[in-house]
């Protein structure tokens, strides 16, 4: 079974730059960051910033997931050991993440089939 989800977290006021600089990081080792998502069984990840009227700079995590992956924590990849770091130093610990309602989930017949085999 896949695990879709879309979660809000806030970043931590002064950390707007620096949060920049992880997704640059994540982008500029894309190869390296598609390597980990085998272990996780991440089959979707990505990423999107609002810059919001209150103030704050929120990231919108959504993600594709199977059952069992390695959890990111875990990982000896040195793209997985960054990010964490910069996890902790941007996200904003003392907001509530937002998990959003999942409503309506469409996946194509073939990207299925993928992610069945795979499973």
């Amino acid at each position: 079974m896949t695990k879709v989800e879309l979660t809000r977290f806030r970043i931590k006021k002064g950390k707007e730059a620096k949060a920049q600089e992880w997704m640059d990081f994540l982008n500029e080792h894309h190869a390296d960051t598609v390597a980990t998502m085998a272990g996780e069984k991440m089959y979707v990840e990505s990423v999107f910033k609002e810059k919001n009227p209150d103030g704050y700079t929120y990231f919108y995590w959504y993600s594709v997931q199977g059952e069992g992956g390695n959890a990111v924590e875990e990982s000896k990849s040195y793209i997985d050991k960054k990010h964490i770091e910069y996890w902790d130093e941007c996200i904003d610990m003392e907001y509530k993440p937002v998990d959003m309602k999942l409503e309506e989930n469409l996946i194509a017949p073939a990207v299925e089939k993928v992610i069945e085999k795979d499973a």
